[in-house]
């Protein structure tokens, strides 16, 4: 590793974090309140948000869940929970019925009443907010009070996976009129003390926390530290205590540490290839098709990502969550079939640049695969490596093949809407098929759950067969964790434990 641990605590030190606490505790122990938690996510910059409607990435996310709650939750599955909410619920999918937990106040003490919900929803609607939900608010057709704890939202159309929807980052319950998100006051298990974006997050146990016991810590800091091996080294030496995404490359070291332990997180977050379906070439099906196979899946999980990986079968919907399509025949790689479809489309012997970036994970050496395979297959794939800044504005989406990286989103429906459907704004591969849209639709307005997975498992067999995006393999996110840290766990529903660590874990 490059980076040492002096250069790593200089860094923290211009943040203000503290140095490590010595000592292990017995795993077996009960939770017990106080100390300190200290946490390095991987971004950190001058446009990190305490916002709801502006958060990125994992760590906005993160230091968001400090403050604020939402109206459901992920609690260990992919199945949202009541939360803020006492009930939600519709008989038609359109016309939603909220009815807020009483008794839950603001950290300045307000209580939480159904003007703060409503404001809370309807802000992602005003473009003036550039809110990141604004394309999911759209469909928010009317959202009014119907009493003090009380709120009433209908849909443009029908959507049953929308208490999901509600679980997600953007949805976060801020108070009333909230503009200024510097320190802001939310519902959440920690109060702001400091927030620099770029540096530290700091903030201390919310006395009045509406969760009975919770949460165990009396403060905890977040800081975003880009560097892959600072990370992990400062984890080792226990300069922090939780190492935010481990690098593939470290995790036997991390492992055999007798003071961390490896968390392995199965998240759906994957890379993907994108062929551009408005370009003669990467638009031709017999194209896609010899890509497909060209992806050695299984060398991709046990090289490159130290098997901490899961082969996929060119999808967005990993194997653990609850609309996954079983049954779907596992494409494999097969040179033969793919020199095949080369000679099929009329593209043997042509030439087209892969743009990659290391910061995409398994991004550069897939494509260094795909370009030894494909000379096999008659094509010649040549790799380009950018840097890392500038990506996703020069080269994501706007060249013939480029990676992109997908992030879990609370269902799978939202991961559709914003790759796959017609409309959407995100579409990577300019794939438009009427057919997912209509799909999709019928999803989201079926409230027999079997009968919407069903709907689902269509729409996973469509982008199978027809799509412009390739999906080898499910990233495993990996966490470095110090044993002096108890109540840490994998949560499907995002990074961090759901991006909820801070009111779940304790010190030993």
């Amino acid at each position: 590793m490059k980076t040492s641990r002096r250069d790593f605590l200089s860094m923290f030190a211009a943040a203000g974090v503290a140095s490590a606490l010595p000592g292990i505790a017995a795993a077996d122990e009960a939770p017990r309140k106080g100390g300190n938690v200290r946490m390095a996510v991987q971004n950190g910059s001058v446009s990190d948000t305490l916002d709801p409607a502006k958060g990125a990435h994992s760590g906005d996310w993160t230091k968001q869940f400090c403050v604020f709650n939402a109206l459901t939750e992920f609690n260990g599955t992919l199945s949202a929970s009541n939360a803020l909410a006492d009930k939600l619920e519709s008989t038609d999918g359109s016309n939603w019925h909220i009815v807020l937990k009483q008794g839950v106040h603001f950290h300045d003490g307000a209580e939480m009443t159904s003007e703060d919900v409503v404001y809370s929803l309807a802000r992602h609607k005003d473009p003036a907010n550039a809110s990141k939900a604004f394309a999911i608010a759209s469909e928010f057709k009317e959202i009014k009070a119907a009493g003090k704890y009380e709120v009433a939202l209908v849909l443009e159309r029908p959507n049953f996976d929308l208490p999901s929807v509600l679980g997600s980052s953007y949805f976060l319950i801020v108070k009333n009129n909230t503009k200024d998100f510097a320190k802001p006051a939310g519902t959440g298990p920690f109060i702001v003390d400091s927030f620099t974006p770029g540096g530290k997050f700091a903030a201390k146990r919310n006395p009045n926390y509406w969760k009975s016991g919770l949460p165990y810590l009396d403060t905890v800091e977040i800081i975003g530290v880009p560097d892959n091996a600072a990370r992990v080294n400062a984890v080792l030496a226990g300069d922090i205590d939780i190492c935010s995404l481990v690098d593939h490359r470290y995790a036997a070291q991390v492992k055999g540490h007798q003071n961390v332990q490896l968390v392995a997180n199965k998240l759906g977050i994957y890379t993907d290839l994108i062929l551009r379906q408005d370009n003669p070439i990467t638009g031709n099906a017999d194209f896609v098709s010899a890509v497909r196979y060209l992806q050695d899946r299984k060398r991709m999980v046990s090289d490159v990502m130290q098997t901490y990986g899961v082969i996929a079968n060119d999808h967005p919907v990993a194997p653990w969550d609850p609309y996954f399509l079983e049954g779907l025949p596992q494409r494999q790689f097969d040179l033969d079939k793919a020199k095949f479809h080369i000679k099929k489309s009329g593209c043997a012997g042509q030439s087209m640049e892969i743009f990659c970036q290391p910061g995409i994970a398994s991004s550069v050496e897939g494509a260094q695969f795909l370009q030894s395979f494909g000379a096999q297959a008659g094509f010649n794939f040549v790799v380009r490596q950018v840097p890392t800044d500038g990506y996703w504005s020069t080269y994501w989406t706007k060249r013939p093949i480029t990676y992109g990286s997908i992030s879990n989103r609370p269902n799978v429906g939202m991961i559709f809407e914003l790759f796959y459907s017609s409309k959407s704004p995100t579409n990577e591969a300019r794939w438009k098929d009427p057919k997912l849209d209509q799909l999709l639709d019928s999803a989201r307005a079926e409230g027999d759950f079997n009968k919407r997975k069903a709907i689902y498992g269509d729409m996973q067999t469509l982008v199978h067969d027809s799509s412009g995006t390739v999906v080898p393999v499910f990233d495993v996110i990996l966490d470095g964790v110090s044993k002096k840290v108890r109540g840490y766990k994998s949560n499907p529903s995002g990074m961090n434990m759901g991006y909820r660590f801070a009111e779940a874990v304790w010190r030993a």
